[in-house]
Order: structure tokens, then sequence, then C-alpha cells
């Protein structure tokens, strides 16, 4: 995992250098070139500006792009086994991930390209209770971007990890009004942040939980030296 965390720094200052976009396989190939769009399932990677690739989740260890960081995580679904992008929030000896939000696919400005994946997101350890995600994605030519949130599109969802102390875990952390809801998150959170004594405070005196107070105590825990 610290390997990883120092590619993703390596490979960030040099995809800021070259203002290019980087996809890197499970074999470690590095594939260079625009990323014009995800759904979260897939990468669309136009390598070295000349050959569009279309790459699966299951395929990919991570990618970068526009100056953010996805990782390929796998989550059950059912009796299967599947995987999706998520995108690195904060990463260290806590990461914090986001799903969703709607696709991020770039306007389109001239040629369409039509790209149109089967999803189907069930329930289970990290499951995404049971939310669809359907459609295609529509690619347009130019420099990537990433639009923003379309009207209707997935609530994003975020989900915590820390290594070696149990599976990835959905932290619901808008509009929370049950408190036998709020009690499950301060759980995770103090399962993963708790031995923290000051970070643990911060959650135990928390009445609610939204994602930019739970991004403050994930990097005070990662920055306390872990």
């Amino acid at each position: 995992m610290r390997f990883l965390f120092f590619l993703f720094l390596f490979f960030g200052t040099v995809g800021d250098l070259f203002a290019q976009d980087f996809v890197i396989k499970n074999n470690d190939d590095v594939i260079r070139g625009t990323i014009k769009g995800t759904d979260y399932f897939s990468v669309f990677i136009s390598e070295n500006d000349e050959k569009d690739v279309i790459l699966p989740a299951k395929d990919v260890k991570n990618f970068f792009w526009n100056g953010n960081s996805f990782v390929s995580k796998g989550f059950a679904n059912g009796k299967n086994f599947e995987y999706r992008f998520v995108k690195v929030i904060e990463m260290g000896a806590v990461n914090l991930y986001s799903f969703g939000g709607g696709t991020l696919v770039p306007p389109v400005k001239e040629k369409k390209v039509r790209f149109r994946p089967s999803v189907g997101i069930g329930t289970g350890t990290g499951g995404f209770g049971g939310m669809g995600m359907g459609g295609g994605i529509s690619i347009g030519s130019g420099r990537s971007a990433e639009p923003e949130r379309p009207v209707g599109a997935p609530a994003i969802r975020y989900f915590i990890e820390k290594p070696g102390a149990g599976p990835l875990q959905e932290v619901p952390m808008k509009a929370i009004t049950d408190e036998d809801k709020k009690a499950v998150v301060k759980s995770i959170l103090t399962q993963k942040l708790g031995d923290k004594p000051i970070v643990k405070a911060k959650i135990e005196g928390s009445s609610e939980f939204n994602s930019k107070d739970v991004v403050e105590w994930v990097k005070e825990y990662n920055g306390a030296g872990f």
C-alpha cells in the first residue's frame, strides 16, 4: 500500500509535468495518453492520443486523470466478485474513497463514440445497497474534463478502508437523521480511527456526519504518524 501511495505521487508529478493521463494495468504496463471518460466500471483512454482503448476495472490497478487518482477495488455481488473504480479522496494508514456522482464524461464536441456497459450492482460486503447505474457514455474529442454531476445522477457514496483492520466499508455521510444509522456510522469511524484519542473524541462528540468532517478526520489521523 505504501508503494502504491508513492507510485501515485510519482506519476502524479509526471502527469502534471507532461499534462498526460495514464493507466497502470495489472501486469504493470503503463498506458499513457488522454483519458476520455469512465463509468467507474471501465476507463476509456486514447493511447498515445492515437488509438482508443477501453479497459475494464478488473484489468487495471489504477489510473490518473486530471489530477485525481482512481484505484480498482473488488466488491461482492451476490455469489460473484466484480471490480469497480473508486476515486481516492485520502490515502495513508486509512484510505477514503468515493464512488458515483454520475458518469465522468466530457462534453461531446464532435464525433460521438457510444459505449454501453451492462451494469448490475448488488448488495454484499462493501456493496452499494442495490443502487443501479445504467446507460452508456458518450465520448467526445479533445482534452478530457470532468463535468458537473448531472441532475438526477446517483449520489456520491463514500468508502473507508484501514488495511489489516477489516474490509472496505461504506460510510453514509449525508442526510443522516436516524439515530440508529448515526450509531452505525460512528461505530465504523471509531473502529477505523479510534486509536487516535483526539480523532476519537471528535467522532464521539459529533452529532452529524458529513463528508467534509470525515475527510478532515482521516487527514488528521494519517498525519499522526501511524
